[in-house]
């Protein structure tokens, strides 16, 4: 149930018009996070016969240059590129739990013309050197420029050439060193933001989207199909997308549901909703780690006392959705 503001008639007008000034300036325009989403960057150049280095966004260990001998806008360097990535841990990790020792291993996508569209796109399979038992090739990418508490729309485009070859679309906030976490918890894993499964329809794109919240300036793009083994069964992968939510309504700001007390707070905060059934409550410090959960509330208490000063991000679950406030502890 929205809440109704009392106003006369031209207060109510001139606010109106700020907040829909206020909004458009803040939302008006969605800009993408993703680098090379579009899986088409990089896949020509001086050197023609190269057409593979589209796929050097989503690896987990990119190259120093790429086709043409440019410089690789994706690899790490602390001083010419601190928002790219270079998670040798991981690789290192994939290799032990796959070989069974540190050695060469597909690890990155595989490059594809058959993207959607008839562009460029990436693949998941495992092309049998070595030979394992599953696929160990991930679609791997660090996203910064996030904002604490912001609402953000994923999109991917996918096919596979097989029924039943699901992939795993994880949204990590931290760039994880293995992959014990998810393979015993999946989406449940603290290093998870949120999540899906999508069963890729056979030989037909789909595209599957999902929103979250961020907790984090900064996530981990990571995709996986364990059961792409073969050329048989192939997953293709085009169109992804990161952007911050450009749909927030004056309506929505107007009205809240949840009201949340004091804040600052000391040992208790008061979390009152209005008509919505809250299921769950989390609380995330400023680097975006999990320091409190809580399915049911006590007298619509959450019990904050054994947290030390600070500012915090509450997770409010409630009807289906959720919302993100910002508390600060004494």
């Amino acid at each position: 149930m929205k809440t109704k503001l009392l106003f006369t008639k031209q207060r109510s007008n001139a606010l109106y018009i700020l907040l829909v000034f206020c909004l458009c300036f803040n939302y008006g325009g969605s800009q993408e996070l993703v680098k090379n989403g579009t899986c088409d960057e990089h896949g020509t150049g001086s050197d023609t016969s190269n057409t593979s280095d589209n796929a050097d966004a989503w690896d987990m260990t990119p190259n120093s240059t790429l086709n043409g001998g440019i410089t690789s806008p994706y690899r790490y360097d602390a001083a010419t590129n601190p928002d790219g990535w270079l998670n040798n841990a991981l690789e290192d990790a994939l290799e032990i739990k796959y070989l069974g020792m540190a050695g060469s291993l597909d690890e990155q996508p595989g490059s594809t013309s058959s993207g959607n569209n008839g562009t460029r796109g990436v693949k998941l399979y495992d092309d049998g050197n070595p030979a394992i038992m599953g696929s160990s090739r991930r679609l791997y990418q660090r996203v910064v420029g996030l904002t604490i508490g912001n609402v953000y729309n994923f999109s991917i485009d996918s096919r596979s050439e097989a029924a039943g070859t699901p992939s795993e679309v994880y949204i990590l906030n931290n760039e994880i060193a293995d992959e014990t976490g998810i393979d015993a918890n999946g989406y449940a894993d603290t290093s998870v933001v949120t999540g899906m499964d999508i069963t890729n329809d056979e030989g037909a794109w789909v595209t599957n989207t999902f929103s979250f919240t961020a907790t984090t300036t900064e996530v981990v793009i990571y995709v996986r199909s364990n059961g792409s083994v073969d050329g048989m069964t192939e997953v293709f992968y085009d169109n992804i997308s990161l952007q911050e939510d450009a749909t927030a309504s004056v309506d929505d700001f107007l009205a809240s549901n949840v009201k949340v007390y004091p804040n600052p707070a000391n040992d208790f905060i008061n979390i009152e909703s209005n008509n919505a059934q809250i299921t769950e409550v989390k609380l995330y410090d400023i680097l975006g780690k999990q320091v409190l959960s809580q399915y049911e509330l006590s007298n619509n208490r959450l019990d904050i006392s054994d947290l030390t000063s600070g500012v915090y991000f509450m997770k409010i679950s409630a009807n289906g959705n959720s919302i993100t406030k910002k508390v600060i502890k004494k």
